[in-house]
């Protein structure tokens, strides 16, 4: 006997419907159901339902993780319902992409907050003034978590307009909107598909524009890799990047398929030299309005996590070859011909493209310090991070083969005066949140 059931809807077209059973979750296409009217490229139009142990990753995606959880539980009481089923049935209207899932009945249709995000960037406490749109907006679907520690959550509060998604975080992460506008500022030097990025004048608060909408307002159909494998969030550390380059042979086709896996091979350079410890299967995703046009999404979530003294010492989220090393120049050239059919030189392109991306970037950082005092720390770490990441993606990489070159000093970000001496770090956990062991 069902217990939820919830309409599915492919832009404005009701296509299908989603039942929990004591056995897991069905999901049924109505009767003519155009073949375009996918909801997910796992799950074509078909007579036969398609039936999941729990809630079918696909509706998982969105779910709200961390801060944004927590926040529902409390608004709305410790008996609240945050199950997979209960946060779809708040949330699903408004997730990410061309899919909608609401109660069996009600309308797809949502009032957004419209609270103005020119006045909220403008301010002094934008932190303060978008955990309050927040909690005004509770319902909006929209995943993403950033670890825990055993101190207090790590999470990254994050709301959605109809164009943007705002991000901020907290004292645990220090200034991790600048970090990570700086880092996607590396990504659009390197020619990669970068979204519009706002920050704060205050330094606490990252826009970035919607890339699931079109010029004309149209909804782009979106699936992270971690659904496309398909495995439920929990297990986002799962996989590996030659699953990224499988998936990626698999949907996308035509002429997008070597565009993009020179952009997939550019975006893992990427995040190996800014030292993006995090980069899981959910921060990469497909776009597409048909099953023809499936191409790699746009960058995002891409942080310098070892900048922050707790997580200097985090590996990549994700293997390569069985390994989980910074220095890894050259199995990334390996990856890069075997499973990617990239020619050496296009390979040596995207390298020099990452690192001459890093070195026009870095004189912002240094500026950046200079706007904001307290972020001055954070971004000489992220100077010496990235100085040793584009030692590393060279491809004669290897552990201690090559002293970085002194970046931050090169653009007037020096040490403190005196002799440096290494702390011992009390938060260092190989088993912590940003290890994929936690997951």
């Amino acid at each position: 006997m069902s217990s939820d059931a919830f309409d599915v809807y492919v832009d404005e077209r009701l296509v299908g419907t989603l039942v929990e059973q004591a056995g897991g979750c069905v999901f049924t296409y109505l009767p003519d159901v155009p073949a375009d009217c996918f909801v997910s490229l796992l799950m074509p139009v078909r007579a036969e339902s398609y039936v999941w142990k729990t809630l079918h990753p696909f509706f998982q995606q969105n779910l709200p993780e961390g801060y944004r959880k927590d926040r529902i539980r409390d608004r709305l009481g410790p008996h609240a319902d945050v199950s997979d089923i209960g946060l779809l049935a708040l949330t699903g209207a408004n997730g990410v992409g061309r899919v909608r899932v609401v109660p069996r009945g009600q309308s797809p249709y949502v009032v957004r907050n419209r609270a103005d995000m020119a006045a909220l960037l403008a301010s002094t406490d934008s932190r303060e003034n978008l955990l309050r749109l927040l909690e005004e907006g509770i319902g909006e679907g929209i995943s993403g978590v950033m670890p825990k520690t055993l101190l207090r959550p790590l999470d990254r509060a994050t709301a959605i307009t109809d164009e943007f998604v705002l991000k901020t975080g907290f004292d645990d992460l220090p200034w991790i909107a600048v970090n990570e506008y700086l880092c996607l500022e590396v990504a659009r030097y390197a020619g990669l598909d970068v979204p519009e990025a706002i920050l704060s004048e205050d330094g606490q608060v990252l826009a970035l524009r919607r890339f699931d909408r079109t010029e004309e307002g149209g909804r782009l159909a979106v699936e992270d890799y971690c659904a496309l494998m398909p495995l439920d969030p929990v297990n986002k550390y799962k996989g590996t990047l030659e699953d990224l380059a499988k998936l990626g042979g698999a949907y996308i086709g035509g002429q997008r398929r070597k565009e993009d896996a020179r952009r997939l091979y550019t975006l893992h350079l990427l995040n190996f030299a800014l030292r993006n410890a995090d980069a899981h299967l959910k921060n990469f995703a497909v776009i597409y309005t048909n099953a023809a046009d499936v191409r790699l999404a746009p960058v995002y979530d891409v942080v310098t996590v070892t900048a922050y003294a707790r997580f200097q010492h985090d590996l990549p989220a994700l293997p390569l070859a069985g390994k989980r090393v910074w220095a890894s120049g050259a199995l990334l050239g390996t990856y890069g011909g075997a499973r990617l059919n990239l020619s050496k030189a296009e390979m040596n392109e995207s390298v020099e493209l990452v690192t001459s991306a890093v070195q026009a970037v870095a004189p912002q950082v240094s500026a950046y310090a200079d706007r904001f005092p307290g972020f001055r720390e954070i971004a000489k770490r992220m100077l010496d991070a990235w100085a040793q990441g584009i030692e590393d993606i060279r491809p004669n990489a290897a552990p201690g083969r090559h002293a970085p070159k002194a970046l931050r000093e090169d653009v007037g970000l020096s040490a403190s005066r005196g002799r440096r001496v290494k702390e011992k770090n009390p938060y260092l956990n190989h088993d912590g949140p940003f290890n994929h062991k936690s997951r």
